[in-house]
Order: C-alpha cells, then structure tokens, then sequence
C-alpha cells in the first residue's frame, strides 16, 4: 500500500474514532461533551503553529495546526506533518465555515479539535460563563479539569506553563479515551 494512502487511511480512521459519535456509546454524558458551545473568538491578534499529538486505543497520529486569532475570529488549517492540508476552519463567534478534504470522511470534526485547544487556553472565566448546566470547569496548579456532575471529564496538565499561550500541555479526554500532546512550535502577535 503507497505511504500516502496509508496515511489518510490512519488518519481518517483516527478521526472517526475520535470524534464520531457513532462509534461511541451513545448516553447524554457523551452527547453532551460533543455539543459543548464554541467560546467566542478572544484576542490579542496572534498566529499560532502547534503540533498535535494524538492517542488512543494503541494508535498514534500527529497533526499540524496553524491558528489565527484575535477578537473578530479564529482561523484554523490542519496539515498533515507532509505538509499536506486536511482542513480550514474559519469561525467569527456566530458561524463556523469549514473546507474539508474530500478524503477526509464527513466523521472528521475540525470543531471538536477547537473545542479542545479553546478548553486548554481561553481564560477560564470565559469558558465557564458558557458552560451548561451540570458542567464545572476548574484549575488547580497546573491543571484544568472539565467535569460533569462530579465526574471528571477532561484533564489538562501545564507541562511547560507561559504567560502568553502554554508551550506543551497534555488533554487527557476520560469519556473518549484519548489524549493530546500539544506542543507550541511558534507564536507570533500579529498587528491589530
């Protein structure tokens, strides 16, 4: 099988497995943690590179992200580490648009993957104004941890905290059975 298309095979069936519901026990906890709201865009206006690391069930994928930021927006593209591009997502605090590639299936939700970045670096008091009902988000130390009732739902670890954006953090997801590496490759404030 090429490397090319074993990769896209890998990927797709990451993302399935990540993010489709289908493929999960369907029970309201679950339902819920995917129709958490989007947080509305926040600035400074800045351009982001990371690198994400992906786990679950013994597979491991990497992802490249390329954000951009500010008060009016957030721009994501999803490259593979071949620099291939898999997605642009642009949402401006009411709509998401998004450009998928056509060998990603339609399961591949680039907004599940903003969900999780906006849980690791918004400002907690603007997640948690948004948050339903019997959803908590709190912070101790280094962590931030997403719960639901008094089950804890997402774990994130500071691994290298920063004043501006963290430059390595691990998402621990305990309802999907995955975890993120995320690593900040560059960080650039862009003019207003």
């Amino acid at each position: 099988m090429p490397r090319r298309l074993a990769y896209w095979l890998l990927l797709a069936s990451f993302s399935a497995n990540l993010v489709s519901c289908s493929l999960l026990p369907t029970t309201d906890h679950s339902e819920a943690i995917v129709n958490l709201p989007l947080a509305q865009p926040s600035g400074p206006s800045r351009r982001v590179v990371q690198q994400i690391k992906a786990i679950w069930q013994g597979h491991e994928e990497i992802l490249m992200c390329v954000l951009e930021l500010d008060n009016q927006h957030i721009a994501m593209a999803g490259l593979s580490t071949d620099g291939v591009g898999l997605f642009n997502l642009h949402y401006d605090g009411k709509t998401v648009k998004l450009d998928k590639s056509p060998l990603l299936p339609e399961s591949v939700s680039p907004e599940l993957v903003i969900k999780d970045l906006q849980l690791v670096y918004w400002p907690l008091a603007e997640l948690q104004k948004i948050l339903p009902k019997h959803w908590r988000l709190v912070e101790a130390g280094n962590h931030r941890q997403l719960y639901f009732d008094n089950e804890l739902a997402v774990d994130v670890a500071y691994l290298q905290p920063d004043a501006l954006w963290a430059k390595t953090t691990s998402l621990t997801n305990h309802r999907f059975h995955y975890q993120l590496y995320i690593k900040t490759i560059s960080y650039e404030s862009l003019p207003e």
